[in-house]
């Protein structure tokens, strides 16, 4: 969907082959009370009005370019196509229609409308950026939308906004009721990055806060229950979505155990593909079915779901009682203590993601790395073809989503395991 907003114009450049016509109009927005560059536009005009315009400009010529040079960057105005351009007197408003805003700052695929007598020159700001959450959802003004996120790619704030806005009906389910740790990234992925679990920070619209009695003596969990909420995030610079393993209904009962596939040095993708065809087989023989999804980063998510019976150490004690079964069965491709050292040549499986308030990346979460995977549930039967653990990202997983004709974890949901079975069969008293 085009953008549109007013500008302010600060010269013009001659048409070639037609030197009483404008040919370019070079723009500008207030910032901080100062002027700039904020790119050119050379189409929407007929040759009367481009005629008219170069007239009108021609009386509000100037010597100097109204903007700092540092402000016009790389893109060295002068010259035009035709030599340096005409700087004219900031007092004239135009309003331009264009695709987007370049990481620069500047407009792109520009076309002027029609000059705005009624707006003054020193009110032009750049405008917000507005998602258009659908009719019966809120719009979210998105500000610095042309923000880099991710430099290796070039993805911006926009591009993630809009990301999590078209897969929130996928997302949303994975997110309800599930308090979270929300990884923030002010200054793109390349800078610092911080945690945010609670509400005393900034708020974000739409986003729930769960009751001070909910965790007695720890500060209000948050839960992200709706689209609002999940793009109002992202535009306060969320990137990456981690929950809990229960829901803010059950607190203290989890209902799913998971297993973190982290390859360390030296680890293949196959070998990572078949670390989770053997976590699947275990759990097969101890009568739990489980579910797979990307990690957006290195690795590969099993996820089991459970009826909510047993409480968090309970759980926990069953998911390092697997992995050390793993370990010490494989131990040539299995590790269950952290560190680089440990890891190498292993895949590391994080059984502590299953303790009190540990959480996860959520499915459909992007990731703060190069490239920016995204956690992607799928099939047991898609193992086999995946590439790696970052093949979607959020340039192309709303592509391969519009092409989904099915959930492969549509059964995850009406799924409630007991592990009764499983811990006696891992030699563990169940209380």
């Amino acid at each position: 969907m085009p953008l549109r907003q007013e500008f302010v114009i600060c010269g013009f450049g001659d048409r070639e082959g037609a030197p009483g016509e404008i040919g370019r109009l070079l723009l500008g927005v207030y910032e901080d009370a100062q002027l700039r560059f904020a790119g050119s536009v050379g189409t929407g005009w007929d040759s009367k009005t481009a005629v008219a315009l170069r007239a009108r400009l021609a009386k509000l010529t100037t010597e100097a370019a109204p903007f700092p040079a540092a402000s016009l960057g790389k893109s060295r105005w002068g010259p035009t196509r035709t030599g340096a351009p005409h700087w004219v007197k900031p007092s004239l408003v135009a309003e331009v229609e264009f695709a987007e805003w370049t990481p620069a700052g500047q407009v792109r695929q520009a076309s002027f409308k029609a000059l705005r007598s009624e707006t003054p020159a020193s009110d032009v700001r750049r405008e917000a950026v507005r998602v258009d959450l659908g009719a019966t959802r809120a719009a979210v003004k998105v500000t610095h939308p042309e923000r880099v996120i991710d430099a290796t790619t070039g993805i911006t704030k926009l591009d993630l906004v809009r990301y999590y806005e078209s897969v929130a009906d996928w997302m949303l389910p994975h997110l309800a009721g599930r308090p979270v740790a929300l990884l923030r990234a002010p200054d793109g992925i390349g800078g610092e990055v911080f945690f945010q679990k609670h509400a005393e920070t900034t708020k974000v619209p739409g986003l729930t806060e769960q009751p001070a009695s909910l965790w007695p003596g720890h500060s209000r969990l948050l839960t992200v229950d709706s689209a609002e909420a999940l793009v109002g995030a992202a535009q306060l610079n969320v990137v990456e979505f981690h929950t809990w393993n229960s829901t803010a209904a059950n607190l203290s009962h989890p209902d799913r155990v998971i297993f973190d596939l982290d390859p360390g040095e030296g680890v293949s993708w196959q070998h990572v593909q078949e670390a989770a065809m053997l976590v699947q087989t275990l759990l097969g023989e101890l009568g739990l079915a489980a579910w797979l999804k990307t990690s957006g980063g290195k690795g590969l998510h099993v996820v089991v779901p459970l009826a909510t019976e047993l409480d968090y150490d309970t759980v926990k004690s069953f998911s390092r009682a697997a992995v050390l079964h793993l370990t010490k069965t494989l131990p040539q491709r299995f590790v269950a203590r952290s560190g680089a050292s440990n890891r190498k040549g292993r895949v590391f499986v994080d059984y502590l993601r299953n303790g009190t308030a540990q959480t996860t990346a959520v499915a459909f979460s992007a990731r703060a790395r190069p490239g920016m995977g995204v956690s992607m549930p799928v099939s047991w039967d898609q193992l086999p073809q995946l590439k790696s653990a970052d093949q979607w990202t959020v340039r192309n997983a709303r592509e391969y989503l519009s092409f989904r004709t099915d959930d492969p974890w549509s059964d995850f949901w009406s799924t409630a395991q007991s592990l009764q079975g499983a811990m006696e069969a891992l030699g563990l008293t169940v209380s």
